[in-house]
């Protein structure tokens, strides 16, 4: 057979294949282009707004998606209550030296809740280092006691484990409320933990001690004024004065209903912050975000009458939310992103009135390059901040980068700032830093001393005067 023969053959041979190949092919394709189109299967874009929040977690797998039923509350409206308020007239202060006249155990965190209304008597928590129930390392001992400033006498009224939020007094009953947070059954796979809330009232005798409620959902909150307190229980919202008589209500508030972001969150409960708007009902519920702090970064306004729940959007995320004395201004540090990268340095003030935002504090004397306010608190003027400034220091032996903190005075008027006691290098911490006096004329500061290995918690006195400008 010659060379030209083969080719033929061969090409024969390719020809037939090609045919048996396509022919199949021909009728699938056949079978495509006559089936009936179907109907709404397309997915439409979603159109960002300026109140859209971001829903991704770059942690969580996509192909297994949190189901929740949860949905975003609607926006809040401006004025959030109705208020009224007197034109607030700029007062000058002047601030005495700090003096200590607290101090607690080396290691032991100390917190003053309350100053109570003689202008004495501080109620004060303290965590009991090495003090473990049953000898669990995991179930340590925290106390609530009265401490005089004066006489540095001290009275216990309650001991136990996973003493929670800000505890309240009680002049009437002198007793105090206080709440109580345990944890159980981790989930090694997630590391969820289920936690028990009770509430309990104390009258002085710390053994014999009366429950109030259980299932707690929220930590409890008392109104600035001191004049009732709120809880939450199977989803009912029950408010209580200071005799502990319960107000009759009717409202509701549903935690898991208004959780939208789950996937952007860990996996336990929501854990809320509150701050209650004076002269209102409402109060001001948030959670940090970012990293470290996967909780949700959500920003809601609760009405404990009515259970209503609103979203309130300032382009980031909350934390240390402080109401003004008179209740037209939220004050707040603020978070621009969701991963917390780009922390503004200063504090958001936000007009509950006008829905207006202006950030102050963003630029101190003497904080040289970056700084953060980490806690403040407003002056009876509702005109100035008293600020914790966190500024990068130096690095230790262990290249450690180390903080300290400036104390400052910062006009909301003018965005101006003081410098207060620049030589003093001990102000800061968690818990509550600032506790005022009922008469505005004493302030107490956290002010810590620090060594290589310890901190000793220490609260500092400062006597305040104020004239009108």
């Amino acid at each position: 057979m010659n060379k030209s023969s083969k080719v033929k053959g061969t090409l024969e041979v390719l020809l037939v294949i090609g045919l048996i190949l396509l022919i199949p092919l021909f009728f699938a394709i056949k079978s495509v282009a006559n089936a009936p189109i179907a109907q709404g299967t397309g997915t439409p874009y979603a159109r960002a707004t300026a109140t859209s929040v971001p829903q991704s977690n770059p942690s969580v797998s996509s192909s297994s998606p949190i189901q929740t039923n949860a949905k975003q509350p609607p926006a809040c409206t401006f004025p959030l209550a109705n208020i009224t308020t007197k034109e607030a007239t700029p007062e000058e202060y002047t601030f005495s030296e700090p003096q200590v006249v607290l101090t607690a155990p080396q290691g032991n965190p100390l917190n003053v809740a309350q100053w109570l209304p003689d202008n004495q008597q501080v109620l004060v928590t303290e965590e009991l280092a090495n003090q473990w129930k049953g000898g669990n390392p995991n179930d340590i001992q925290e106390s609530i006691s009265l401490y005089n400033l004066e006489t540095g006498e001290s009275k216990l009224y309650a001991i136990g484990p996973g003493i929670g939020e800000t505890p309240m007094w009680l002049p009437e009953l002198n007793g105090v409320v206080y709440s109580s947070v345990t944890y159980s059954n981790l989930n090694p796979k997630d590391g969820a933990l289920e936690t028990h809330r009770k509430l309990w009232g104390s009258y002085g005798d710390p053994n014999t001690v009366q429950l109030l409620a259980d299932n707690l959902q929220l930590p409890f909150i008392a109104k600035p004024d001191g004049s009732r307190f709120m809880y939450l229980s199977n989803k009912q919202i029950a408010k209580l004065d200071k005799t502990l008589k319960k107000f009759s209500s009717s409202s509701s508030f549903d935690p898991d209903q208004w959780d939208y972001a789950k996937s952007r969150r860990d996996k336990n409960p929501v854990r809320y912050n509150m701050a209650w708007q004076p002269n209102t009902s409402l109060v001001f519920l948030y959670n940090r975000a970012g990293i470290g702090y996967s909780e949700g970064g959500y920003t809601f306004i609760l009405d404990t009458a009515t259970g209503h729940v609103c979203e309130l959007n300032f382009g980031g995320w909350a934390s240390n939310a402080h109401w003004s004395s008179d209740g037209r201004y939220l004050a707040f540090a603020r978070s621009k992103s969701y991963t917390g990268t780009d922390d503004s340095p200063g504090v958001v003030v936000l007009d509950s009135i006008t829905g207006n935002l202006r950030t102050v504090g963003a630029t101190l004397p003497d904080a040289e390059g970056e700084h953060q306010i980490d806690d403040f608190t407003w002056t009876p003027d509702n005109l100035h901040l008293l600020a914790f400034a966190n500024v990068p220091s130096h690095y230790d032996l262990n290249r450690r980068e180390t903080y300290y903190y400036d104390l400052y005075l910062i006009d909301l008027t003018s965005d101006q700032s003081i410098h207060l006691f620049p030589e003093f290098k001990s102000f800061g911490g968690s818990g509550n830093n600032f506790v005022w006096s009922p008469d505005d004329s004493k302030l107490l500061v956290r002010c810590p001393l620090s060594s290589a290995l310890l901190v000793t918690d220490r609260y500092c006195l400062i006597s305040v005067q104020s004239v009108k400008r």
